[in-house]
């Protein structure tokens, strides 16, 4: 049986960012293993470093139909939840719009639900839990986009959760390379029904030592955290003050009446 041809679409979770500490991407990442899994007679990654819903949908997409793929696999949504000006319904509408271009008859599209972001549970509660709801505002708007569609979505989340702390690259943002591996396998498990049965998705490298993980944080870790502090973080602390100031105003109030 001839394997199937795929095109992986997205933001860097698809190109393949956290699996090992290369800076180059080469046949790395979630996208990847699983087109070797089922023996891809093609596998075209168009997946880009800080891609948005709409970039994916206006510069990824005809790329993609070009390409005409038999299974397309994709994330996104994670980018927009670590910009400033996050909207959700930006997001579902996005890509619904992608979907609807996609979709073809025996065509296979499976995308994957995003994770709590590691990284800001080392921020104060406040921050951390705004993250929280807007990965959660993420999550609903792929629900909705995918709502009545053939799209499989892999629940992230519970894959990872399940791995513990091995799941998370150094950036605690990314899958690990144990991370991109059960995405690989899960998501060749489901289209195994087409193009099965489907290879071994190999082990990951040995996790990287302190030096590299201090290598990696000093070349990537700094510039990125410096780059969001412009963007996110202002925005994150308006929220949260918003919030604040919100709750005491609820609790003047018994008093005042």
């Amino acid at each position: 049986m001839t394997g199937p041809r795929i095109v992986a679409l997205g933001d860097s979770i698809t190109l393949g960012v956290g699996d090992g500490v290369q800076r180059t991407w080469g046949e790395v990442g979630w996208a990847a293993h699983t087109a070797a899994a089922l023996e891809a007679s093609a596998f075209l990654n168009l997946a880009a470093n800080g891609v948005r819903a709409r970039e994916m949908l206006e510069h990824q997409v005809p790329l993609a139909l070009a390409a005409r793929p038999d299974a397309v696999l994709l994330t996104v949504g994670g980018n927009d939840v670590l910009r400033g000006d996050f909207s959700p319904v930006d997001v579902e509408r996005a890509l619904r719009a992608a979907i609807d271009r996609l979709a073809r008859p025996g065509r296979r599209i499976v995308t994957v639900s995003l994770d709590r972001i590691g990284l800001f549970d080392l921020a104060p509660r406040r921050v951390a839990e705004a993250m929280a709801r807007r990965v959660g505002e993420a999550n609903a708007a792929i629900a909705r986009a995918v709502a009545l569609t053939d799209v499989e979505v892999i629940d992230g989340a519970t894959l990872l959760a399940s791995l513990g702390r091995r799941a998370w690259h150094i950036d605690r943002i990314h899958p690990s390379p144990l991370g991109h591996r059960a995405l690989a396998r899960e998501a060749a498990s489901l289209l195994a029904r087409d193009w099965g049965p489907c290879g071994a998705v190999p082990a990951p490298p040995a996790p990287p030592g302190r030096a590299a993980v201090a290598a990696w944080l000093a070349v990537n870790g700094v510039p990125w955290a410096v780059k969001r502090s412009r963007d996110l973080i202002p925005q994150v602390t308006m929220v949260v003050a918003r919030e604040l100031r919100d709750e005491r105003r609820a609790a003047r109030r018994p008093a005042d009446a």
